[in-house]
């Protein structure tokens, strides 16, 4: 069975695993804890205690010190001795919380380094200090734990006291030599006292489990694993509890290699059983178990041409753990670290690309190796000619590579319509400027560069205007349109027939036929109808038969020599206007407010004003007939 390594002195008592209570709220009393194995005073120590002064600052007494000796054990006087007092040869951290004046203490809470068990400042005994505990309070029983640590390098002869990670004392001294009379073997352990005044006094020593990995966290599926126990005790430790995360553990202090089946993240834990019987906090790492790559990669082109701009793009299967590491060989001299390269752009020849992928976890994978065969793409051309609307036009294609066969051609003319063919004619409806594009594709499975070239459609659309009536021998003028030169046939009357908007004056009816025309031909025609009238005058009909029939529907104005119009009115027998309008074209289909009105007769008024500028109004009546 382990056994205790802490022997208790006077009024210590065990509060629970590694913590002790050296004084209670008594008078006069003295308590010690020590630990059973001796401390080797040639070698380095660094040691690190929780230690509790109390909660009572007017009133409470005296204080702790942390001893080393060459006694197994004891404990010395109470109140201002500290239990410290008397204890020899010995060497004292003291933590004094009361103010003795006979010892020539300060009035504030102070520790010290003293020898031989005598716990006066002015003398020889007195190695290091007073000082206050704190560096910036005087007061240390705060009701508050705090870290008292030593350090100890026997190289220098040097001592170091630290309190909650403050530097407070300093000694060089051959402590061995001049204290323990050349005997490095010493036990060591803490004292309290009380004496007219008192505090709870108490101290944790530590129990820490702690392990460390031989390399690094991060492996392999299969990999083993190599923990090392570095767990701290200032006794012996009894029992290691480990669980690798994986339903696997151990209970020895430094385990055998561990190899994950699995690739996840596992979280490794220890405790520690002190010989005291006392269990530690859990200590725990995780650990990132990965999976071997497999290295694979896609290519945006096959087959690859020297037109191509290849991207290869990382397709590597990871069933664990983090990608974090590509190496591409491009096979043209050129490599890349990225998961994805740049595009790259190959001459024609046979070229091998390997891709290696690493983890995060250094789980290497194999070496992905394609080999392509770049061919090359044949150079193309074709022929045409600029054309009329409606009129078939020659695509002929060109191949400029002769030794590459092409297999096929693909023509687009810019009209929505295709073709295969090497030489290919086609028809545009109507004029514009289109793009044609040709591409093919060779017999080595390249496709060429696509060619464009604009073609030009030369259409014209002649449009001599609408029907019209005009004054006799009044000036008006044709409104032609629809080409690039155009032509007026008959040219009578016409102050030019070769212009899209000659003016005409006419003295009888007259059917002009306009010819239009591009730069290349393309001609086409249309007529326009003038009716000649004398005036000024309104030409108004006397009946119209509104019934949907296309004949005579509606009741229009016909107006020569007319410049504008003032009102067009309609009234019925009763005086109330059904129609009213201002424009030429006015037109009345027998209805008010889309109400049919009865079949009767109606009254018209129109006014305006001539040509020349003079008033101009009529009346009279029209009858219409359901």
């Amino acid at each position: 069975m382990a056994q205790n390594p802490y022997e208790l002195a006077g009024s210590a008592i065990q509060d629970d695993c590694g913590c002790y209570t050296l004084t209670s709220e008594n008078n006069f009393t003295a308590g010690a804890v020590w630990n059973k194995n001796q401390a080797d005073l040639s070698q380095p120590f660094n040691y690190a205690f929780n230690v509790f002064l109390g909660c009572d600052d007017a009133g409470g007494a005296d204080g702790i010190s942390f001893v080393l000796q060459t006694s197994p054990a004891g404990v010395g006087n109470e109140g201002a001795g500290l239990g410290y007092e008397g204890l020899t040869p010995s060497v004292g951290i003291t933590i004094d919380t009361y103010m003795n004046g006979v010892q020539d203490d300060p009035d504030y809470d102070h520790i010290a380094i003293q020898s031989d068990g005598n716990t006066f400042h002015h003398s020889i005994y007195n190695l290091a200090g007073p000082v206050a505990v704190l560096p910036d309070s005087v007061n240390i029983e705060d009701c508050q734990w705090h870290v008292l640590a030593i350090n100890w390098e026997p190289a220098n002869n040097l001592m170091e006291v630290s309190v909650d990670g403050h530097l407070r004392l300093s000694l060089t001294k051959n402590i061995v030599q001049d204290i323990f009379n050349n005997n490095p073997l010493v036990y060591w352990g803490f004292t309290a006292g009380t004496g007219t005044n008192f505090n709870i006094q108490k101290v944790c020593v530590p129990l820490e489990s702690k392990f460390a990995l031989a390399a690094h966290n991060n492996s392999c599926v299969g990999t083993p694993f190599s923990f090392t126990d570095s767990s701290t005790s200032y006794g012996n430790i009894s029992n290691w509890y480990w669980d690798f995360g994986d339903g696997t553990t151990s209970n020895l202090k430094d385990p055998p290699a561990h190899a994950y089946e699995q690739p996840g993240v596992y979280n490794v834990t220890l405790n520690v059983k002190g010989g005291d019987g006392c269990l530690s906090d859990t200590f725990a790492q995780t650990l990132t178990v990965g999976a071997y790559p497999k290295a694979d990669f896609a290519a945006s082109a096959t087959p690859i041409c020297t037109n191509d701009t290849v991207v290869f793009t990382d397709a590597s299967v990871l069933n664990g753990g983090t990608r974090n590491y590509w190496y591409w060989d491009l096979g043209n001299g050129s490599t890349s670290s990225l998961q994805n390269p740049p595009p790259v752009h190959y001459q024609a020849g046979t070229y091998t690309v390997k891709l290696f992928v690493n983890t995060r976890e250094n789980c290497p994978s194999d070496t992905a190796v394609q080999t392509f065969t770049v061919g090359t793409a044949p150079r193309i051309d074709f022929t045409k000619t600029d054309t009329c609307s409606n009129i078939p036009i020659t695509f002929m294609a060109k191949n400029n590579s002769p030794g590459i066969v092409i297999n096929k051609w693909l023509w687009d003319f810019g009209d929505n319509t295709f073709s295969e063919e090497p030489v290919a004619i086609h028809t545009y409806a109507s004029g514009g400027t289109y793009t044609a594009a040709l591409a093919a594709q060779a017999a080595n499975g390249c496709t060429t560069d696509t060619v464009m070239k604009a073609v030009r459609v030369y259409g014209s659309a002649a449009n001599a205007g609408r029907d019209t009536t005009v004054m006799l021998g009044s000036p008006f003028q044709l409104q032609g349109s629809g080409g690039e030169m155009y032509s007026w046939s008959p040219p009578t009357g016409l102050n030019n027939s070769h212009i899209a908007n000659p003016t005409a004056i006419l003295y009888e009816d007259m059917t002009y036929t306009l010819t239009t025309t591009t730069a290349i031909g393309c001609a086409t025609s249309d007529i326009v109808h003038v009716k000649v009238f004398k005036g000024p005058e309104i030409y108004i009909p006397t009946a119209f038969t509104p019934n949907g029939d296309g004949l005579n529907d509606k009741f229009k104005i016909t107006p020569v020599g007319i410049k504008e119009i003032f009102y067009f009115r309609i009234l019925n027998r009763w005086g109330q206007v059904v129609y009213t309008s201002q424009s030429f074209s006015a037109a009345w289909d027998g209805n008010l407010s889309g109400i049919p009105q009865p079949t009767g007769t109606y009254v018209w008024m129109i006014a305006g004003k001539t040509n020349a500028g003079a008033p101009f109004t009529k009346q009279g009546t029209v009858v219409l007939i359901r």
